[in-house]
């Protein structure tokens, strides 16, 4: 019996060790909102004690453009269009609640109406009555519940590799992501999270990681460890996505454009098809070189598809008046 305490006990305490040596701190809070905030960026009170980082970009007369990114990212996913479309259109874009400099949640809502609840409190914040709602990933799976709950602030869905569809076909989740869904990760990543952790999770992410730099990774790796992101990720792995949702996908009556990565390991393609089945009118454009993050890897092509699809909707209203 005293054996068995002792190796228990020597047990506790190498685990105590490893947990000390191999432990990452969190980041500053200031130090990353001077770091990694920039001259559009602004805060918003959501009137539950978060401020919800956005910014404000782009030609404020043109179309306006709501940029939701997916778990686990950033606003900064979508530098690329804003530089590509920032001339011709008003770019609006945010951390969700858990993610880049907003931070947590204080009530742990992870939900997709507490998500969209916050986007519409940045379009009331920058004075814009519809948008566009282009979302990736998890942020695809927010814009097109928000098509169904918020109709009347939308003029149009762009769902990038979006979230959400019920099909036999699963993704493989990235390794954070699985370690997020498991008891061990749960316990273990809020406080130890390695860099090449983060790094190995957006390798999986990208069809072509040359385009992953290190700079990249750092920006990922530091603002996951934002005070209160790690574990936000933790919670909103294992929030309910309801999938009985799914079920009314095919009533949304505004324009919709799926984008996709034909690489994509983590929501694979027939997501895609799924969609564009199941919404009436839908256009689907898939990209032979680009994986769960194509507005990274190909920004020109996915740039050129969502100009070309509103000029093409505008096109189509023109018509119909003159009729």
């Amino acid at each position: 019996m005293k054996k068995t305490i002792r190796i228990i006990l020597l047990l506790l305490v190498l685990l105590g060790a490893a947990f000390f040596i191999f432990r990452t701190p969190d980041t500053d809070r200031a130090e990353m909102i001077a770091k990694y905030g920039n001259e559009a960026s602004r805060f918003v009170d959501d009137g539950h004690g978060t401020k919800v980082h956005y910014r404000d970009e782009g030609n404020k007369d043109g179309p306006a453009l709501l940029l939701i990114h997916g778990s686990n990212s950033l606003l900064q996913t979508w530098e690329p269009l804003v530089g590509l479309l920032g001339d011709k259109y008003h770019l609006i874009s945010l951390d969700l609640y858990g993610h880049g400099l907003t931070g947590p949640n204080p009530n742990g809502a992870y939900d997709a109406d507490s998500n969209i609840a916050a986007a519409v409190r940045v379009l009331d914040k920058v004075g814009v009555d519809k948008a566009y709602w282009v979302g990736n990933s998890m942020g695809g799976w927010v814009t097109w519940r928000a098509g169904l709950s918020v109709p009347e602030r939308i003029l149009g869905l762009v769902m990038i590799d979006a979230a959400g569809a019920q099909v036999q076909q699963k993704g493989q989740p990235y390794l954070g992501a699985r370690l997020a869904r498991s008891a061990v990760g749960q316990m273990l990543l809020p406080e130890i999270t390695p860099r090449f952790l983060v790094k190995s999770s957006l390798e999986e992410n990208f069809a072509q990681p040359e385009r992953l730099t290190e700079e990249l990774v750092d920006r990922y790796w530091e603002l996951l460890r934002f005070p209160g992101n790690r574990k936000a990720a933790v919670d909103r792995a294992t929030t309910p996505r309801q999938p009985e949702k799914w079920g009314d996908v095919g009533t949304l009556k505004m324009p919709v454009l799926l984008l996709w990565g034909e690489k994509d390991k983590v929501i694979p393609l027939a997501h895609g098809r799924a969609f564009a089945e199941a919404i009436p009118g839908s256009k689907l454009i898939t990209y032979a070189d680009a994986g769960h993050l194509p507005m990274e890897e190909t920004p020109e092509q996915v740039a050129r598809d969502i100009d070309g699809w509103i000029e093409g909707l505008a096109t189509e209203s023109v018509a119909l008046s003159e009729e």
